[in-house]
């Protein structure tokens, strides 16, 4: 009889503690972005996972002073929101409510790298690339979004929303330039899984990788210059190392040709030398010949910049003029 008791007393009191032991249920918990993560985009995507009894709404912000407020509903466990990234280190907060109390707080700190502006070229080291696409947390989209590819190889849309990837990924093609893939939601003509020797230890972290050289994929378009290059006797280092993606966004850009900056910013980014704005050629008054700041008498309707002179590419000629001799060059723009 004793031993009877003695069971009933130990069966009652591990019923009673497994509340302690039990795993706690989570009342807000951010899901992308991870921690320390790098960005490329100046758009991310925040994904937050919630227990709706708890909270009835959700405040995300970051340190540009933007808010969003959005609602919880019983229906939903997942709510994701696009916000906007400045250069460097980025932090975001998520603030779950129930009426006006705060439950609970949840931050995460993104660093949006630049391959163009060399301070924020190299994130610092507690920062890692981290990839979306994969089995775990695509499966958590599914329950709202299609995460399938829909796209024909070739075939551009007729309608651009109707591409699976186009609602959480629109702002990528937004820009006054915008490059042909991208804005005909051709994802994965670059977007191809492949890694190239330069981003190896990326090899199966996501569907939608890109190699690294990219020179390969854009060449599979771009065939005339590479042919036209391939015979120069001088290469720019970018195009050279076929990182074409160093100088161009391969989705959109305010800047003509994609790129990530207007022109004479983008070459003095890397050419700090040149970036007191005159260079080389002194006229009879001992000026310096201007690089930037003035109309381009050899591309009228175009701004003076490095690209006036020089090809980014390939040339025939040292420091890459954009003529085979200096005299040649001179008079694109000066009468004999």
């Amino acid at each position: 009889m004793k031993n009877c008791t003695y069971i009933k007393y130990i069966i009652f009191t591990l019923l009673f503690s497994l509340p302690l032991f039990a795993e706690p249920i989570e009342i807000l918990k951010i899901v992308n972005p991870p921690v320390a993560r790098i960005s490329e985009e100046n758009v991310i995507s925040v994904v937050v996972e919630v227990q709706s009894a708890a909270i009835d709404s959700i405040v995300i912000s970051n340190d540009m002073n933007e808010t969003f407020h959005l609602s919880v509903n019983s229906s939903r466990t997942h709510y994701c929101k696009k916000i906007n990234l400045h250069l460097g280190e980025n932090n975001i907060s998520v603030n779950a409510y129930k009426g006006a109390t705060l439950v609970k707080q949840e931050k995460q700190t993104v660093f949006l790298t630049s391959k163009v502006h060399k301070e924020y070229r190299y994130p610092p080291n507690k920062y890692s690339t981290n990839f979306f696409h994969n089995n775990t947390n695509e499966k958590v989209c599914s329950k709202c979004h299609d995460m399938s590819v829909n796209e024909v190889p070739g075939v551009a849309f007729e309608d651009i929303s109707k591409s699976n990837c186009y609602k959480c990924h629109s702002t990528l093609a937004s820009k006054k330039h915008a490059h042909a893939p991208a804005v005909n939601w051709l994802c994965t003509s670059c977007h191809n899984g492949k890694v190239g020797i330069y981003n190896q230890a990326d090899k199966n972290k996501s569907k939608y990788t890109y190699p690294d050289p990219i020179r390969d994929v854009c060449f599979s378009c771009h065939e005339k210059n590479k042919n036209k290059w391939s015979k120069k006797r001088f290469n720019h280092e970018p195009a050279e190392s076929g990182r074409c993606n160093k100088c161009h966004n391969s989705h959109s850009e305010q800047s003509e040709f994609y790129l990530r900056t207007p022109a004479w910013e983008l070459c003095t980014g890397c050419h700090k030398d040149k970036i007191e704005g005159v260079h080389i050629v002194r006229t009879f008054t001992s000026i310096r010949h201007p690089t930037h700041n003035k109309k381009d008498p050899s591309r009228p309707g175009k701004d003076l910049s490095c690209i006036s002179c020089h090809n980014p590419h390939a040339s025939n000629a040292s420091s890459l003029l954009v003529d085979d001799t200096v005299h040649g060059l001179c008079t694109r723009c000066h009468e004999k």
